[in-house]
C-alpha cells in the first residue's frame, strides 16, 4: 500500500501518530541530552520542550492538510479560523467556562478549608494560554475534530479527542511532577489530565459542532490554559489533588448538563 493511500485511509490515526511522534520524539531527544535528569533541566531545555509540544499537533495538522487536501484544505482552514460571527452566548461559553468553574472550586475551599486554596491572579501568565491555544488547535480542531465528527457521534468524537489530548501531555507531566509526587503522580495525572482534559475537550467539541469556528476553539483552549496559570493556587501536593478533583467533577457536571440538554432537544441547541 502506498504511503499516501495509507494516510488517506486513516487520516485521524495518521495525525495522532505524527503529533505524538514530533512532540514525544523531540522531548526524548532533549531529555537524552541531559541524561534524563528530570530535576535540573536548564531553562533552555524547558523552553525547547514547550516548543516541541506545540509543534506536534500544529505541524502534523498543517502537513496532513497539505498532503491530503492541498489548497482547498488550507482554504477551508482559513474560513474556519476567520469564522467569528457565531453568537455572543458561544463566546461566553468558550471564554467563561474555565474561570467560572475554577473560581467556583477554589474560593469555597479557601474559605472553609485553607487560605492556600485562594487563586493567585498571576495575570502575565495568561500569555501562555494564548500561545498554546493558537498553535495546538490548528491540529486538534483544525484537522482532527471535523474528521472525527464526520464519522462519530459528538460524545464519542469528543471522548477520543480528550483522551488522546490528555495522553499527549504524559511525558511533560511526568517530567515536571513525578519526582516530587512519587506514587501520587499517577493519581494526579488520572484526575487532572485524563479526567479534566477529556471533559473540557468534550465541551470544546460541542462548541465546534455548533459553530464550525476554529477561532472559537483557539479562544476556548487559551481560556483553559491561561486561566489555569493565572489562578493556580499555592497548595501542597495533597491539597492540589483536592481542588483538582473538585474542578474535574465540576467539568463533568457541565458535560452532563450539555449532553442531557442535547438529548432532550434531539439535536445540538442553537445559541
Amino acid at each position: 500500500m502506498r504511503f499516501e493511500t495509507l494516510l488517506r485511509r486513516y487520516p485521524v490515526c495518521s495525525f495522532f501518530a505524527l503529533a505524538f511522534g514530533i512532540s514525544w520524539g523531540g522531548i526524548l531527544v532533549v531529555l537524552s541530552a541531559t541524561d534524563f535528569n528530570l530535576l535540573d533541566l536548564r531553562p533552555l531545555d524547558t523552553g525547547l520542550i514547550f516548543v516541541l509540544m506545540l509543534l506536534g499537533p500544529s505541524v502534523a495538522g498543517l502537513a496532513l492538510t497539505a498532503l491530503l487536501d492541498g489548497r482547498a484544505g488550507f482554504h477551508r482552514l482559513r474560513v474556519r479560523a476567520a469564522r467569528w460571527r457565531v453568537g455572543l452566548l458561544w463566546y461566553l461559553v468558550a471564554l467563561m467556562t474555565m474561570p467560572l468553574l475554577l473560581l467556583a472550586t477554589l474560593w469555597p475551599l479557601s474559605i472553609f478549608l485553607d487560605p492556600a486554596f485562594s487563586p493567585r491572579f498571576q495575570w502575565p501568565l495568561f500569555a501562555i494560554g494564548l500561545v498554546a491555544g493558537s498553535f495546538e488547535e490548528v491540529g486538534w480542531t483544525g484537522f482532527a475534530t471535523p474528521r472525527l465528527l464526520y464519522r462519530q457521534r459528538l460524545f464519542v468524537a469528543g471522548l477520543w479527542l480528550g483522551l488522546l489530548w490528555a495522553l499527549w501531555h504524559v511525558l511533560v507531566d511526568f517530567r515536571q511532577n513525578s519526582a516530587a509526587m512519587g506514587s501520587l503522580w499517577l493519581l494526579e495525572f488520572a484526575v487532572f489530565y485524563v479526567g479534566a482534559l477529556t471533559a473540557y475537550r468534550l465541551l470544546m467539541t460541542w462548541v465546534y459542532a455548533n459553530t464550525q469556528s476554529l477561532l472559537l476553539a483557539v479562544l476556548m483552549h487559551a481560556s483553559y490554559t491561561g486561566w489555569l496559570f493565572v489562578l493556580y493556587p499555592a497548595t501542597s501536593l495533597e491539597q492540589g489533588l483536592v481542588w483538582q478533583t473538585g474542578f474535574t467533577a465540576a467539568l463533568w457536571l457541565a458535560v452532563a448538563v450539555v449532553m442531557l440538554g442535547r438529548k432532550r432537544r434531539g439535536s445540538c441547541p442553537s445559541l
